[in-house]
């Protein structure tokens, strides 16, 4: 019995690994041309999408590539795996399973044994294949890829653990703060006003890899450095920016997420930071000055981290635990199933309710309800300015024009 499912299990692999064409040509679409310089316009289930010629096109990042130098399982018909741990092996190679896709294992995995006594768990878990410890105990470091938990080999160099997580599961037990949280001996209480165009503000918080996380976005539009995206903990960085296309948004079946500390916070009683979703350009900074309802005539500055398809001109989406999903949902996939998020348009009601979400994210839903005064969707005039590092040591991206940009009066 067991070799016949064995058997069938092979088959089964023999059968599902066939050559990959450009997802959105079973779509009806074409594939964009140079992928890797295509703007992100919208990202959906299938993937992500561009515009050329006035036409939509998938954005697939293995199209066009000749991958025949890739020193790996295929011959540059599949990509090359990050891990080289084979779950399948057939006449041409051994293979892995890495992201809805099968992947070639390198070729020199074979010449680099791995050796399970030689790392954190003397065999009871894999060697990673980072030297970047996220957790350590009793036993040793430990890392979290490919998700699951890791140990740390011992031929690396020291490395300071860098987060404090629950090894073996991925929720994290340490509420992350911003950077720039608190008050700010250099911003007025009574910050100077000013004049701008005008706009309209929303929330949401969906947990999702923000579009000027990617490379191809921030390039385009001249910012220095990438929006930090994290791991599935919310606090280590994902720094593999290069295979970011084949680990995914969690909101896209991947395990890529928005960091925990790209929350609102309040400065003083009149001035907060935070960040927002917008059409602006990647990492720029506004001036917001809200017209409109209890708080109308403070003031915020934020950063934008990510666009949408839902959003129109002059349009600020900000972010705020328990404001709501809108389009996408990746919280359910990052914390699990366990809490309550409130309406999909608008989140959580009532303060109280905060209790409801991950720890991790309670301060940024109860800025809603305290310096916000839980405002609905309030009006704002707005105006470009420099970015201040209270926001950019978060996000680790500036604007490559920042120094031409309006200086802020503190």
């Amino acid at each position: 019995m067991r070799l016949a499912l064995t058997s069938c299990i092979a088959l089964a692999a023999s059968i599902a690994k066939v050559s990959a064409a450009c997802w959105a040509q079973s779509q009806g679409y074409n594939c964009c041309n140079n992928p890797s310089s295509t703007k992100v316009e919208y990202t959906d289930a299938s993937g992500q999408w561009g515009v050329q010629n006035g036409q939509w096109c998938g954005i697939d990042y293995s199209y066009g590539q000749n991958q025949g130098n890739e020193s790996c399982t295929g011959n540059g018909s599949y990509p090359c795996c990050n891990t080289c741990q084979a779950t399948y092996t057939d006449g041409d190679g051994d293979w892995a399973f890495e992201n809805g896709n099968w992947c070639g294992i390198k070729n020199s995995c074979k010449q680099q044994p791995q050796n399970n006594n030689q790392c954190t768990g003397n065999g009871a878990y894999r060697c990673c294949n980072t030297c970047q410890a996220t957790y350590t105990d009793n036993e040793g470091k430990w890392a979290f890829e490919n998700g699951d938990w890791c140990g740390i080999k011992y031929s690396c160099p020291s490395q300071q653990v860098t987060t404090t997580t629950t090894r073996r599961t991925t929720t994290t037990t340490q509420q992350q703060q911003p950077t720039g949280s608190g008050g700010n001996s250099n911003v007025p209480l009574n910050p100077p006003d000013f004049s701008g165009q005008t706009g309209k503000t929303t929330r949401y918080w969906d947990c999702c890899l923000a579009s000027c996380s990617w490379q191809e976005n921030c390039k385009n539009d001249g910012a220095q450095g990438v929006v930090r995206s994290c791991n599935v903990d919310g606090i280590t960085p994902f720094t593999d920016l290069s295979n970011l296309w084949r680990v995914k948004s969690g909101c896209n079946g991947g395990s890529v997420y928005m960091c925990n500390d790209q929350q609102p916070w309040a400065i003083n009683d009149n001035v907060a930071y935070g960040f927002v979703a917008s059409h602006e350009k990647c990492c720029t900074c506004q001036r917001l000055k809200f017209t409109s309802g209890p708080i109308a005539g403070k003031q915020m500055i934020v950063q934008t981290t990510n666009t949408g398809g839902d959003l129109s001109s002059n349009h600020f989406d900000i972010q705020m635990p328990g404001g709501g999903f809108g389009i996408f949902d990746g919280c359910t996939s990052q914390f699990g199933g366990s809490y309550q998020w409130g309406e999909r348009y608008g989140g959580i009601s009532s303060a109280s309710q905060c209790a409801n979400l991950p720890p991790q994210l309670k301060a940024g839903c109860e800025w809603r309800f305290n310096w916000f005064k839980n405002a609905d969707n309030p009006a704002v005039v707005f105006e470009r300015v420099q970015c201040p590092k209270e926001l950019t040591e978060i996000t680790g991206c500036v604007p490559g024009d920042d120094a031409s940009a309006k200086k802020l009066p503190w």
